[in-house]
């Protein structure tokens, strides 16, 4: 549903943000719109009628919502655009307090809660709070994509945690191990290769990957023992590793 997939423009400056902001006070929309729709950080759209929002969410990146909206209220309005757009970030900006909330509404990772205030902060805290979880919103969906990716990738691929557990293997690593993706994941990386992989890539490839290379050398499988494999290893910001084992070599 989101249009926005990114945040930045290639010369590295944000993109414009699309945000739709829903209330039954036109003048606290006005105030909203005055104080963000500047064009180039935010693009504020308005919305008076609840029951339109379902129709108006194409290339929005943002929801802001207040939650008493007259006949209706911010629970049965965020349960309508759930069913359509289950990721959608929203920030419910109301007077109503937060002890007010229904709890359930608030455990929704995509759904924030501001309590509305006649201040500058408080309008600043408001553009805030929508970046952060717009931002999230496109590095998950990046992460989901660059996983599916990997999933389909024929060349094997293993992501493994900085204390040493698989916590990635994609379907062409199982199958050349005799396993399913699900019993790789959890495991020692050192039980997926041969002793003597084992030693090249903690005396050789470990080392260069932390200084901030990547690395290529042959290493075997487990199951495919007398084969070489060309293999790259690169260190991801958080520490892991991603091992990709590549065509047969003769080294």
């Amino acid at each position: 549903m989101n249009a926005n997939l990114h945040t930045l423009h290639d010369d590295g400056t944000r993109a414009t943000t699309t945000v739709l902001c829903v209330d039954d006070d036109p003048d606290h929309l006005s105030e909203i719109e005055g104080a963000l729709g500047d064009g180039d950080t935010f693009e504020i759209q308005v919305e008076t009628n609840p029951s339109a929002v379902r129709d108006r969410l194409d290339g929005v990146d943002c929801l802001v919502s207040g939650y008493d909206l007259g006949e209706c209220d911010g629970a049965t309005l965020l349960e309508s655009i759930r069913d359509v757009a289950p990721d959608l970030p929203v920030v419910l900006h109301s007077s109503v307090p937060l002890s007010e909330i229904p709890e359930e509404l608030l455990a929704d990772p995509w759904t924030d809660f501001l309590q509305r205030a006649e201040s500058d902060s408080r309008t600043e805290m408001l553009g805030h709070r929508i970046h952060t979880l717009v931002d999230r919103d496109v590095l998950e969906t990046t992460a989901r994509r660059c996983r599916a990716a990997l999933e389909a990738s024929r060349e094997a691929t293993l992501i493994v945690t900085p204390d040493g557990t698989a916590t990635f293997a994609n379907n062409q690593l199982a199958s050349e191990l005799s396993a399913s993706p699900d019993e790789l994941q959890g495991r020692p990386w050192t039980e997926l290769l041969t002793d003597d992989s084992v030693d090249r890539l903690r005396t050789e490839a470990f080392p260069v990957a932390a200084d901030g290379w990547s690395w290529t050398g042959p290493t075997a499988l487990t199951t495919h023992e007398h084969e070489q494999r060309r293999t790259s290893l690169t260190r991801l910001d958080d520490g892991s590793s991603v091992l990709v084992f590549h065509e047969t070599t003769d080294d």
